[in-house]
């Protein structure tokens, strides 16, 4: 083997090996701190992945789907030119088409239906990755159409809802400066790796982590002083009893509740029901942990509470999180050091230091009608609280037509199998006169359109993302498209002059509208900023300072104070104001459906759909299966690989039994997303948080039994 072979063998870059290391960032996970990679490129294909070391988010490391980003890219069910549907929807039958042709036929269906029914008739609908949000809501709004919605229907913005309530703005916690951190619902290690990084750091320098989950999880297990496992949905009775003993106790913050907090005695009052023995019948914790948690959380200042989007995902979600959060309002651990404080996210979930004119860019096109947003009149809390229609009413309005009928859909990036009852959604679909989809992959949805368009992934565009720290980056192609594929925010500004609208912004392409939204940044040389190879420092950072917003007394609330009871709520009387606890089952019986489901909780090789075809991480677990408890599993007679089989009232699937302690007995865990079962489909529409429109994911009741099969 000569010089050379060896060079390349090795994956060594040089002039001798014709390998060049070029900068990107991975797309495939959380839009927030998305990480960087060193893609080693040879004869223009990427041949290795390897995360860059500096970079604000990960420091050189990667997490298993971000390693599997060579194959992410190379997949084979990649769509490889703009499609024309030729057969029955979902037959699979296209025939390609030109880029010219495909936003030609878009642009003329998608004006008829606007002619014929109103703008609003015609859905804009934004899946992962989340990068082009702003853009197709610009997009819907130039339209006329207030219906444009995300996957945030189901994900984040629930916690937006809580914290609104509560604090009148979205809250992050402080991890820098705090001593203890209460990790609630959440997996760091799996489901926001960066963040489990910054943990271990944290510990090692003397940092208390309590961990509350109703999985064993890997955090529980590595990071917890203390680790306490609820009953699945239980965690509101679980806060309240923690309220409870704080206040009995004197370890509440007198002055600032006096000074800062509405509505305590009623909270107060109601809490008083959830004494220790009450809660443990509950929650399934002794009441000796309860209270040693409680103690901990109060006496130990500061310290900081970090309820997940998992804590949302059921129908006592919003105010289960609200409960969470009312413990640090009650205890002062709000705009100090060490607790929580307004969380300002400059563009696309992401903070950059600085304001930019995201908002502006959508408002100043959005249309003036008095047709309300899909679910929007179902769920007005929403409504008031999140500029995006609820998503998870879309398939009960394009079904019913009331208020009025959709007619055709642009969806980019859409998913499924995210939705409940997920076989529902796709009927919806199949009785739209239109729909549109754009993917960088065949999913489900791309097989029931009439115009496939092929997405770019970051390794083929260039993207501009901002960091925590005060830095924004511009990211450029590694790679030339791998098939006649384009970037999504260049199928947005396509289809706007297509469309013909009247929007010479959105229309002049993406680096215009990025100038415009980035101006406050202080950037003045765009072309220099473009050419940077990596994220630079914003010359306008200015952070939000904390201890600010309760240093000018405006609390952005109707009362201008942290309100434990909610005005804002109070305005819908099928809502209550306070957080109340109430159990989040379905009306399945429990006799037929013993077993509490909890779906969606991380794997460590899967996020969403995005990477189950992918043979690496799949090979980490390869076959769905479903976390079944010993006892469980033993008085079942189902051994580990047993086929089993799920059923709700809505619908059955089999799957593998994973016997594990991971899970609690009677409660059953399942990953979501998978082609061959799809946990999801078992999931009722109507089974939705009433102040969000959430779905109740994360706890529905469930039938197992053996169905027969040999083990894997």
């Amino acid at each position: 083997m000569t010089r050379i072979e060896e060079l390349i063998r090795a994956k060594i870059p040089g002039p001798e090996s014709g390998i060049v290391v070029r900068h990107t960032m991975c797309d495939i996970c959380t839009p927030g701190p998305q990480c960087g990679i060193d893609a080693y490129i040879k004869d223009g294909k990427v041949i290795k992945i390897e995360g860059t070391k500096g970079f604000p988010s990960n420091d050189g490391k990667l997490c298993t789907k971000g390693a599997a980003n060579r194959q992410y890219i190379y997949r084979e069910d990649r769509i490889k030119t703009p499609m024309r549907r030729t057969g029955p929807r979902g037959s699979g039958k296209f025939e390609p088409i030109s880029w010219e042709e495909a936003y030609r036929e878009i642009a003329e269906r998608l004006n008829r239906l606007k002619a014929d029914y109103g703008p609003e008739s015609v859905a804009f609908v934004c899946g992962y990755s989340k990068w082009f949000r702003p853009f197709l809501q610009r997009l819907a709004f130039s339209f006329g159409s207030p219906n444009y919605m995300t996957e945030s229907s189901a994900c984040y913005r629930a916690t937006v809802v809580s914290s609104k309530c509560l604090f009148g703005v979205p809250v992050i916690g402080d991890l820098r400066n705090t001593k203890l951190f209460i990790a609630w619902g959440s997996n760091p290690f799996i489901n926001m790796y960066p963040l489990g990084r910054g943990l271990l750091n944290f510990k090692e320098h003397g940092g208390k982590v309590v961990v509350i989950d109703p999985r064993n999880t890997q955090s529980a297990q590595k990071l917890a002083d203390i680790y306490l496992r609820p009953k699945i949905g239980t965690d509101g009775a679980l806060a309240h009893a923690m309220a409870r003993v704080i206040i009995e106790n004197g370890w509440s913050d007198g002055p600032f509740i006096e000074k800062y907090v509405h509505g305590f005695e009623a909270y107060r009052d109601y809490v008083m029901q959830f004494d220790l023995k009450t809660a443990e019948t509950i929650t399934g914790i002794p009441a000796g942990d309860i209270y040693r948690v409680a103690e901990l959380f109060a006496k130990t200042d500061p310290s900081v509470i970090s309820p997940s989007n998992a804590i949302t995902h059921r129908t006592n979600g919003c105010n289960n999180h609200r409960a969470i959060l009312s413990l640090m309002a009650i205890t002062g651990r709000f705009d100090r050091p060490g607790t929580c404080y307004p969380d300002y996210q400059t563009y696309c979930h992401s903070d950059g230091g600085f304001q930019s004119l995201e908002e502006e860019f959508v408002d100043q096109v959005r249309p003036r009608t008095d047709k309300k947003g899909v679910g929007l009149e179902r769920f007005p809390l929403w409504a008031d609280m999140v500029d995006e229609a609820q998503g998870m009413h879309l398939a009960t309005q394009i079904l019913s037509g009331r208020p009025y009928p959709i007619r055709g859909m642009l969806g980019m990036g859409v998913n499924t199998r995210m939705y409940p009852n997920s076989r529902r959604f796709v009927e919806a679909l199949d009785q739209l006169e239109f729909f549109a989809a754009d993917d960088i992959f065949w999913t489900e949805a791309c097989r029931h359109a009439d115009i496939v368009l092929p997405a770019s992934t970051s390794f083929e565009r260039s993207e501009v993302k901002c960091y925590a720290g005060r830095f924004i980056n511009y990211t450029k192609p590694v790679i030339e498209p791998v098939h006649d594929n384009r970037p999504d925010t260049d199928i947005i500004c396509g289809l706007a002059n297509a469309l013909d609208l009247e929007d010479e912004l959105l229309c002049s392409g993406y680096d215009n509208c990025l100038q415009y939204i980035m101006s406050p940044s202080g950037i003045e040389d765009w072309e220099a900023f473009r050419a940077h190879d990596g994220p630079i420092p914003v010359p306008n950072a200015a952070p939000y300072q904390i201890g600010s917003m309760l240093a000018s007394g405006q609390v952005p609330t109707p009362t201008g104070r942290i309100e434990l009871y909610s005005e804002a709520v109070a305005r819908y009387p099928h809502l209550n104001p306070l957080p109340v606890y109430q159990d989040s089952d379905d009306n399945a019986d429990p006799k037929c459906y013993p077993f509490v489901m909890c779906s969606g909780a991380r794997l460590p090789n899967a996020v969403h759909t995005r990477v189950h075809p992918c043979s690496w991480p799949r090979s980490l677990r390869p076959d769905v299966s479903v976390d079944v408890h010993p006892q469980d599993a033993e008085r079942l007679e189902i051994d580990q690989g047993d086929i089993v089989e799920l059923s709700t009232p809505v619908a059955a699937i089999q799957v593998r039994a994973n016997v594990t302690g991971l899970t609690s007995p009677g409660e059953l865990h399942m990953y979501h997303g998978y082609e061959e079962a799809n946990v999801n489909d078992l999931l009722d529409a109507g089974h939705l948080d009433p102040y969000t429109g959430f779905p109740g994911y994360k706890q529905f009741r469930c039938a197992l039994h053996k169905a027969g099969g040999e083990k894997a």
